[in-house]
């Protein structure tokens, strides 16, 4: 199943409203349907779990800085929903879910497919930012300097051969 994607516009999800995550009035919606649900808790230093029985719709809503996570059950009931950002504690688990931490307690998001899981993964790593980290060199040095300075590196190096 991969995911459809659809725009939001005014009067979609109330007027001019933003969706989880502050994202606006227009941002992208992707849809991932059959997802799972699970939450996990420490209770009294017990691992407590709660699984979600039956699948779920997530809806992703890519915004610039955070995506607005919710699932919706079958009857449009919103059971989940939060915004993940670079502060957000989260990580991948295995080939097809992901884990986000709010306070104490955890969710952990199974997809129905490795593609869905690709194609939300993809999301959260744009709207949190991770395709536009730039490295210590790149932020210190003009990309002609480092041109420049690798094309003479590499000329020593046929000296010293």
């Amino acid at each position: 199943m991969a995911a459809a994607a659809a725009a939001v516009g005014p009067g979609a999800g109330g007027a001019g409203s933003a969706g989880p995550g502050g994202a606006g009035p227009c941002a992208a919606v992707s849809v991932f349907p059959g997802a799972r649900l699970l939450t996990i808790g420490d209770a009294n230093g017990e691992i407590q779990r709660h699984a979600e029985q039956q699948a779920l719709r997530l809806e992703v809503r890519a915004g610039p800085d955070a995506a607005g996570i919710a699932l919706y059950s079958h009857e449009d009931v919103c059971v989940f929903k939060c915004s993940v950002s670079r502060e957000t504690e989260c990580s991948r688990v295995g080939k097809q879910s992901f884990i986000i931490t709010l306070g104490c307690n955890s969710v952990l998001i199974q997809f129905a497919t490795p593609n869905d899981f690709c194609s939300f993964y993809n999301i959260l790593k744009t709207c949190r930012g991770h395709t536009l980290e730039r490295s210590v060199f790149s932020e210190r040095t003009e990309e002609s300097s480092a041109v420049q300075y690798f094309q003479m590196r590499k000329l020593r190096l046929r000296e010293v051969k």
